[in-house]
């Protein structure tokens, strides 16, 4: 029997809330694009990796449907985009490697969400959260499968009318999914997928994706099925190259993962100085074994995590100070993206998960993400 229900509270924590409209992939597609990518490990006979995942097929579908549900961490204007087109077919620019979200913002994005459930996904299971891993596992596929979906990386709003490209794309394409599987797996996808940020591969599946922009604009439902033939099946193909690195992932230590109940230093990169315990709150400083500049991570089942000091306290939104919580209480949150080398951007629940940990001056600050920003990256060890 798959092991879904051991997920508990995690699930419930996300909601069997009704879902919205898609403002990609409705589930079903979903479902179906995951699906076809774990038969996918069968067909190319990758037998380990299939045995790895074996019982957790369940698992992972369900914690796929999860961020396009109402109230869900990840649910938001604009965020599940990564647009490398705009609606009318003319090329976006690209910053540091990076597209940007409908916003017009680096983060969140399909791709940055991918990299914080994934990273999620990864320490969970290397905490012995075997189920809440393959559910955070499910969620980051969500993210590669809407970097394959055409709307979503041309930048097209969603709207209710007949005459909405976006919906009706994906309208189309919910009435004929079954259509759309992946018949073999392009084995020079694993190569990019090595990588610790697989952002390269990721940006050539948003190019390609966007290339049959000028076909679905008329509308046409003969050019919805030639566009959904050519990109589902090779965005189930990116979702398999997935399933071998978490395999891999799991198997070894590249620095991608937290470790439940761990302590850690946080070193930032830019300027060298450290997160320091201090009565009014987390600062930067040098590096001082007198000082307390070790904080213990607490993982939740969704791989966010709290700060807990020293004296029992944890860090509360503002890091400005701390909460000392009654029974069952829960901490203020944060969010880890792996860089690999145990190099992390942390993103704040202050924040809806928008801003980022970032040294400005000599002091901590919560800032828009940046791409590559030395800033914004903590060395945690």
């Amino acid at each position: 029997m798959d092991k879904i229900k051991t997920v508990g509270s995690a699930v419930t924590k996300l909601g069997r809330a009704l879902i919205r409209p898609a403002h990609a992939w409705s589930s079903d597609v979903h479902r179906h694009i995951v699906s076809c990518a774990l038969e996918l490990l069968d067909k190319e006979k990758k037998v380990r990796t299939a045995a790895f995942y074996k019982g957790w097929h369940d698992a992972i579908i369900e914690g796929t449907i999860q961020p396009d549900k109402v109230g869900d961490i990840d649910k938001g204007s604009g965020r599940h985009y990564y647009s490398c087109m705009n609606a009318k077919g003319k090329a976006l620019d690209e910053t540091k490697g990076f597209y940007r979200n409908r916003m017009g913002e680096f983060a969140p994005s399909a791709r940055t969400l991918y990299r914080a459930n994934y990273t999620a996904a990864v320490s969970l299971y290397k905490s012995g959260k075997t189920a809440e891993a393959m559910n955070c596992l499910g969620r980051a596929l969500h993210f590669v499968a809407d970097m394959g979906c055409t709307p979503h990386v041309a930048n097209m709003a969603v709207g209710d009318k007949a005459n909405n490209v976006h919906n009706a794309f994906e309208k189309h394409v919910n009435n004929t999914y079954g259509n759309y599987k992946a018949e073999s797996f392009d084995k020079r996808l694993v190569k990019y997928y090595e990588k610790n940020d697989p952002g390269e591969a990721f940006n050539k599946l948003v190019k390609y994706a966007s290339s049959f922009v000028g076909a679905i604009l008329h509308l046409d439902p003969r050019a919805f099925g030639d566009t959904a033939t050519k990109t589902i099946p090779v965005t189930e193909q990116h979702i398999m190259a997935v399933l071998l690195k978490f395999h891999a992932d799991c198997s070894s230590d590249k620095g991608n993962f937290l470790t439940d109940g761990k302590q850690y230093t946080f070193k930032n990169l830019a300027t060298g100085l450290y997160l320091t315990v201090t009565p009014k709150g987390l600062v930067l400083d040098e590096q001082n074994k007198d000082k307390e500049q070790k904080i213990q991570v607490k993982l939740s089942e969704l791989g966010t995590f709290g700060l807990k000091v020293a004296d029992g306290g944890y860090v509360n939104r503002s890091c400005k100070g701390y909460d000392y919580l009654k029974i069952d209480g829960k901490s203020a949150q944060f969010r880890a993206e792996a860089l690999g080398n145990r190099y992390f951007v942390i993103s704040t629940e202050d924040s809806d998960y928008e801003k980022f940990l970032s040294a400005k001056g000599g002091k901590l600050a919560s800032l828009a993400y940046e791409p590559e920003n030395a800033a914004q990256i903590w060395v945690m060890i």
